[in-house]
Parts: structure tokens; sequence; C-alpha cells
């Protein structure tokens, strides 16, 4: 199968990604449906928003042949901006129109509106869209929830391992035009008009842009999501707490060792491991530069590193950098993009359900390093994109019991297109029942090898209760 070039980006930012040629001309999407079906009725649609931290990535990465052959959907990817090229915001160019600064979401909404003008010609239901992501992508589908342009373009959402802009405010388009100016002056652009912006190529921008900035960056100038009031709106932490979002049945969930990804690429960044010695100062070193940094949204103060060191003694890790990446990664992403997120969203949404994926021993998918990643951000898309290779550039094949939790993650996935519920229209009997999310239990359906099981006291396994205390 040929794809169309991937969006411009820095070539290499992680081995294995983005095979295709890189190109500003870019906006290509990507159906697949069953070669055959005994069904007359239009199939459940499921859109995929591919991740990679909003600065690179593409739809090409993700073979989508399981879900759309096991489950009977109809499956659509595209790419779209990403890096200064899809979130940008600059004096100049903020005056000449209402929308700006969100270009790589203005383009998602492009490719759904799309699906709804032309997908019934490849036997699809536009009434029956899910919008599915992971990473960047979870995050660009929060903005979806989020955004009132995006109303009426999908009908259900699935968040896997995105940041929560229930916990973390996002920056206004108006506050990032000091990093604009700046990136362009970097880029030797003495004529800041847009005319002058324009002219630069898209190769001395990334120039421009791709020093490394500290451990939670990955460009010179960051940019991400702004409120700009029309594709993302204003006091958009407050308005998910209000209630003022597109209210559809949700999915949510994380991988258990989420961090512990975050952790390694630190590691091969550096070049150091970390010791048994040095592990309070590397936690207390790190929890004040991932709260300084916006990364835990919200500040924690140093009173409180005595009580995150008893939470998290190297005893219960089988590596210091584990027992790190524990602390970072359910203060930062399973507390805030996981439970916080479900609990608030279902106050006015009735159909939530939540998971933890954890396989210990899940096939690797990114460069060694001194540790085991354990079940670690990302690790579950090569059970719904067989052949995954994450960004070690080859595919791992998956154990037996592995396959067997594959395809009931898929049934379970493509059930919750069709339905709304990941258990109705099941085939499967040996699928378990999941049930719905219910803020008294904090339950959710824990993911593992071979059979997945529901659980409830999702905080315990992750200390939330402490970390919440630092939201109220």
């Amino acid at each position: 199968m040929e794809f169309g070039p991937i969006c411009a980006q820095e070539e290499g930012s992680f081995p294995g990604f983005g095979h295709n040629s890189i190109s500003e001309d870019c906006l290509y999407l990507n159906v697949y449906a069953p070669l055959s079906t005994q069904c007359n009725a239009p199939l459940p649609v499921m859109v995929w928003i591919h991740g990679g931290g909003l600065f690179q990535g593409s739809s090409s990465d993700y073979d989508p042949s399981a879900l759309v052959k096991e489950g009977k959907v109809i499956f659509v990817s595209f790419n779209y901006r990403v890096n200064l090229f899809g979130f940008f915001s600059h004096p100049a160019i903020n005056q000449e129109k209402h929308d700006r600064g969100n270009y790589g979401i203005m383009d998602q909404q492009a490719a759904l509106r799309w699906v709804q003008r032309n997908i019934d010609r490849f036997g699809g239901d536009s009434n029956n869209v899910t919008i599915f992501g992971e990473s960047a992508g979870a995050i660009s589908v929060a903005a979806h929830i989020a955004s009132p342009a995006s109303t009426g373009l999908f009908h259900k959402a699935i968040i896997q391992s995105g940041g929560s802009p229930i916990s973390f405010p996002h920056p206004s388009v108006e506050s990032f035009e000091d990093t604009g100016v700046a990136l362009a002056a970097a880029a030797n652009c003495i004529d800041q008009s847009p005319s002058g912006l324009r002219a630069l190529s898209a190769a001395q921008l990334l120039a421009a842009n791709s020093v490394p900035n500290g451990e939670f960056g990955t460009t010179r100038f960051p940019f991400g999501l702004m409120e700009d009031g029309a594709i993302i709106p204003r006091n958009l932490r407050q308005r998910f707490l209000d209630g003022s979002f597109n209210k559809t049945p949700l999915m949510i969930g994380v991988t258990k060792d989420e961090f512990s990804w975050f952790q390694g690429m630190i590691e091969l960044a550096a070049g150091l491991t970390i010791s048994q010695e040095a592990y309070p100062a590397i936690l207390r070193h790190s929890i004040e530069a991932a709260s300084k940094g916006g990364f835990l949204g919200v500040e924690v103060p140093p009173t409180a590193f005595d009580s995150i060191l008893e939470r998290y003694p190297l005893s219960d890790y089988p590596h210091p950098a584990r027992a790190v990446a524990a602390a970072i990664g359910d203060a930062g992403i399973i507390a805030t993009s996981g439970r916080r997120s479900a609990r608030v969203i279902k106050k006015f949404v009735p159909t939530v359900f939540a998971y933890e994926f954890d396989v210990k021993d899940a096939p690797v998918s990114w460069p060694q390093v001194s540790f085991q990643y354990g079940s670690a951000h990302a690790q579950e898309l090569q059970f719904l994109f067989r052949g995954f290779h994450g960004a070690s550039g080859v595919a791992r094949p998956l154990s037996e019991a592995q396959q067997e939790l594959s395809s009931r993650m898929v049934s379970y996935w493509t059930n919750f297109a069709r339905t709304g519920s990941p258990n109705a229209g099941n085939t499967q009997p040996i699928l378990p029942l999941w049930p719905e999310y219910e803020a008294a239990e904090d339950n959710i359906m824990l993911l593992e090898a071979p059979q997945p099981r529901s659980a409830s006291g999702w905080g315990q396994r992750h200390h939330m209760d402490f970390w919440d205390s630092f939201y109220r």
C-alpha cells in the first residue's frame, strides 16, 4: 500500500517512525474497509488520530487490519500538520484571522468533515463515527470533545494515554506570540511580516527549532494546543468542569507504567543510569523539573518530597529509574489523563468506560535502556495495530497469551465504536464483562494477558488520592 508524504517534521525524531518522504504537501487521508460484508447496513466508522507529541508522526505508522477484519468497521486515518507548522503563534499571523494557532486541529476537523460528506461511499455510517487516538492523538481527541467547531463531527470518543485539559491549563494563543517571534529570529528572519515569515523554507524553520529544550521538552521553541477562542475555547479547564463540552460516550485509559518510556528517553539523552544511592536526589530533581515545567499540571511544593519518597520506596520497583518513572507517571499522566478526567466527564456523560493496560512482558517497541519498560506509554498500540513497531523499527511478535488479549481488545474497541459499549455486539462468549466507570467504586478494566478482568480501587494502585490533594 502506498501512502502520501508525511507532514514536515524533523527527520529521525524517533527512529523507525515516518518512513515516507517529508513534504508540506502532506494532508492525505486513508480509508480501510472489509473486503466483503454480510451486512447491508452501513458500518461503524473509526477515525484514528496519530500521536507523536504534536511535533512528529504520521498515519502510515499504523496498520488497522485487525480492527477492520475482525471488528467489521470502516477505519480512517490521516496526516495533520505537526511541529511549528501545526501549532504556531506570531503577532503578525494572528492579526490576519480569528482562527489561528491550532492549525493541526483545524486539519483534523477538515478530515472529520470529509468523513461526514464521503464515508457512505465506502460503506460507512456518517452517523456513527468514533474518534480515537493515543498520546498526542488522545490530546487531540480531548480537544475535539471541547471544541464547538467539532460538534456533530463524531459520536463517540476513545482517549488513550492523552493529556488532560481538566488538569492542565492550556496557554492562550497570545501568550505564545513571543515564542513565535524568537523562533523567526533564530531562523534569521529579518522581515517578520506575514509575507516575510512565509518566505522561510520548512528546512529553515525546522533547523531553528531543532535544539532539545530540557528533559521534558522536544524542541527549542515548544508550541502546543492554544486557547484561541475559536478552535480551542477560552478557559478550557473550566468548561470541562462546568460540563460545557461535546457529550458523547467515552472510553478512557492508560498504561500501568506510562512514564517509563519517557524515563528511558531521558536516560538515552543524558547517557546516565540511576543508582540506588542517587535515587532520592534524582527523584527530587525529577519532581521539581516536571512540576515547574508544567508536566504535572500543578506545582508540587518541596515540602511534599519526603511524602513522595515514602510512597515510592525502591523496594517496590525493579530499578531506581522505574521508581522515578512511577512517581512522575502517576502524578502527571495516570491521575490526570486517566482517573481525574473519567471522574469529571462522568458527571455529565452517563456512559464512561475506563481501563488500564498492564502486560509486564509486552514486546518492547522502544530503544533498549538499563531497565525493563514494563507496560510503558504506547505499549498497547501493538495489541490494536498488530505489527506496530514503535521507534524500534522492527515489529515484535506477540506471545500466544498476548494474541488472546489482542483479540479481546480489538473486540472491545470495535464493539464500543458500534454501540457505545465495549460489551454490546460481542461475538466472543469468552469476552469478560466491562462495567461502566463509577466514581464510588473507582472501577476499571485491567487489560492483562490473556484474560482482562474488572477491578475496583483504581486510585489505590497509583497513590492518586495523594496526588489529587495538590489540585484541590
